[in-house]
């Protein structure tokens, strides 16, 4: 039979083992927390961080990876470098939500003087010549285009809320020179599953663009800037962002 010295010997070693473990596992823990903020802070400059990539395998569904593997497609294979078109014409002006504005008024909100004078120009404008588009981009082959042109400041955008981008109605635009087969004018917004309609999220993503395609690969669509004035898609923003 142990006396009770040997007993309390067996439970104080018990103890020791105990602790030794518990240490271990904290001192691994320690390890790996140090270690994810030593490559965050290394890798601080690039698209994709550990910490990143992590929340990435933590919350991305198959549609997500989806998305996120086609932005890395489009970003490889384009040149590092893309150009607007620069054409020397009055500025148009962005799709005004006049329904929300007007409500604001209805309220009788404060609205800045220069809201009301954007509001009175965008309802003098005339919208009948317009002719809508039959040659548009999808849904993909815009954000293909969106990507190709902003490379990671787009691609990153949109794979942090895990969203893609949709095209509303496309007006024919002129042509802005003899290399261009086709040129369009539309508005666009991002949207995810959780939140829907996420309109541009944040800059560089705008909410309109011309989209073009060139004769010498007049199987791709180009983005540029808008050049051209068109209604604001109430369909596309039917649930505002």
């Amino acid at each position: 039979m142990k006396s009770p010295l040997q007993n309390h010997e067996k439970i104080t070693r018990k103890k020791s083992s105990v602790g030794k473990i518990f240490k271990i596992i904290g001192f691994g823990f320690l390890i790996l927390i140090l270690g994810l903020g030593i490559a965050e802070f290394v890798y601080r400059n690039e698209k994709e961080t550990p910490l990143y990539k992590i929340q990435q395998y933590l919350t991305y569904s198959k549609e997500d990876w989806a998305n996120y593997e086609n932005n890395k497609r489009i970003l490889a294979s384009f040149p590092a470098e893309s150009s607007m078109t620069d054409v020397a014409m009055p500025a148009p002006e962005s799709p005004i939500d006049t329904l929300m504005w007007e409500n604001a008024i209805k309220n009788k909100d404060y609205i800045p003087d220069e809201v009301l004078a954007e509001i009175k120009r965008y309802k003098a404008r005339d919208f009948s010549k317009l002719i809508l588009a039959e040659n548009k981009p999808s849904n993909e082959e815009v954000q293909n285009a969106i990507v190709s042109h902003y490379k990671n400041e787009v691609s990153k955008l949109l794979d942090e809320y895990k969203a893609h981008i949709q095209i509303g109605t496309a007006y024919n635009a002129p042509l802005q020179s003899g290399e261009e087969l086709v040129r369009v004018t539309a508005m666009v917004s991002a949207f995810n599953k959780e939140r829907g309609n996420l309109g541009n999220i944040q800059m560089p993503l705008n909410v309109i663009y011309d989209f073009v395609q060139y004769k010498s690969e007049p199987n791709i669509w180009h983005v540029s800037d808008f050049s051209q004035n068109i209604p604001y898609d109430y369909k596309l923003n039917k649930d505002p962002w």
